[in-house]
């Protein structure tokens, strides 16, 4: 990942972009750096990423990846094929920030297909689910660990019935586990499901259904702050006059949600992040729907009220991204992956937000071949990104780590 100029951009106060572009002949470290102000105005937060890393590099197909942090933890699960049989969901991590990885643990193992693992951490707890057809329809798996992913504990099916349930994803704060689904019954009709932990993911309660009115392209997304808010979005495509982008939140740990409300009417993918009493909903493209940027809706009251959508496209970079993923540094700052196309070839982009001010890019992989699917965590002054990349030969799970500093 050389680059033959280094790109420093610098926003500073009233909203202002500066822009230097070092010469091509000045020698050149083997990163990119980009800059974004703090929140007093007169500083500002430099970001310098390594070089990407292959944390893989097998032979099989490694897809799929999703990363989170605590302190100086660093997990990284995905979907690896298996010689002879299906995908089986593998993770492994890092206890020192992100520099050097341990070996992999199997967390599936098991004959059936399992796909798509999601993945979030609280203190020394980490907890995985995925979908899984071993029980014989698609089903919600979950596995936790207590001791900082050494070991973890017998799977558990949250799911549990016959329907067909799939595009999973789970948050965690506290001893609080959320879990969300869509769940597909034989009459094709499609609702989100969501079921809650109060005891570190040791047991589960009763499925709770946010709504009855979603598609088979439905994606929800679910994030936690403090010890009982719950935020979760969804979007609705092919049902006329329903499609778009929903949310809805619980402020009693998911017992019960508010009636979902329609924050747009773009039905792309969405993402969701919180922070204090900020959150954070990003939607960006899908595969049947073309966007110039990506929209960033905005709460400043727990998701009692919105900010009017901002679309933001970093002054014509972040085009019709796809597979847009969110993580909230502060209540100001925001840093949003998303797989884009440069050149003719898609690229994972990495965007700093501050406030409504979103134009400073980072391209990440900034290599040969298609780069999809990224995943974003922040720990501390640390942000890392996996993506899935098929640069090696054969798709692999490719890793960055960029550090703040003032």
């Amino acid at each position: 990942m050389k680059a033959s100029a280094v790109l420093i951009v610098v926003l500073i106060a009233g909203g202002t972009l500066a822009a230097v572009a070092l010469a091509a002949s000045q020698p050149q470290p083997e990163r990119d750096i980009i800059s974004s102000e703090v929140v007093d105005g007169s500083e500002s937060i430099q970001v310098v990423f390594e070089n990407a890393t292959n944390l893989t590099n097998n032979e099989q197909d490694s897809v799929y990846g999703q990363v989170a942090a605590w302190n100086n933890s660093v997990y990284v699960i995905w979907q690896d094929s298996v010689s002879g049989r299906n995908y089986d969901i593998f993770i492994k991590k890092s206890v020192d920030n992100g520099t050097t990885f341990g070996s992999h643990i199997n967390l599936s193992n098991n004959s059936g297909f399992s796909e798509h693992p999601q993945l979030s951490v609280y203190g020394s707890n980490v907890y995985a689910v995925w979908a899984d057809n071993s029980p014989g329809n698609r089903e919600i798996l979950f596995s936790r660990s207590t001791d900082n992913g050494t070991s973890f504990e017998a799977i558990q099916n949250l799911s549990g019935d016959t329907s067909d349930s799939h595009n999973q994803e789970i948050a965690a704060y506290g001893d609080n586990v959320y879990v969300v689904w869509l769940d597909r019954n034989v009459e094709d009709d499609s609702r989100i499901l969501f079921k809650s932990s109060l005891d570190g993911g040791a047991t589960f309660g009763e499925a709770v259904e946010i709504s009855s009115t979603a598609d088979v392209g439905s994606f929800p997304k679910v994030a936690a702050y403090g010890n009982n808010n719950v935020y979760v979005t969804w979007n609705v495509i092919g049902r006329g006059n329903d499609d778009g982008l929903y949310f809805a939140k619980s402020t009693d740990g998911g017992s019960t949600f508010s009636d979902p409300i329609k924050l747009s009417d773009s039905p792309g993918e969405s993402q969701v992040a919180a922070y204090n009493e900020t959150v954070y909903v990003i939607s960006g493209g899908l595969d049947p729907i073309d966007i110039s940027g990506f929209y960033l809706f905005k709460s400043a009251d727990s998701g009692k009220t919105f900010s009017d959508s901002l679309l933001i496209d970093a002054d014509g970079v972040f085009v019709n991204p796809t597979n847009v993923e969110i993580a909230a540094a502060s209540q100001d700052l925001a840093y949003v992956a998303g797989q884009v196309l440069v050149d003719g070839n898609e690229e994972i982009l990495l965007l700093p937000i501050y406030g409504d001010n979103a134009t400073s890019t980072i391209n990440l992989s900034k290599n040969a071949k298609i780069s999809e699917c990224p995943s974003i965590a922040i720990a501390g002054d640390n942000i890392y990104v996996v993506w899935e990349d098929l640069t090696p030969g054969n798709h692999e799970v490719l890793y960055a780590k960029g550090s703040r500093t003032l």
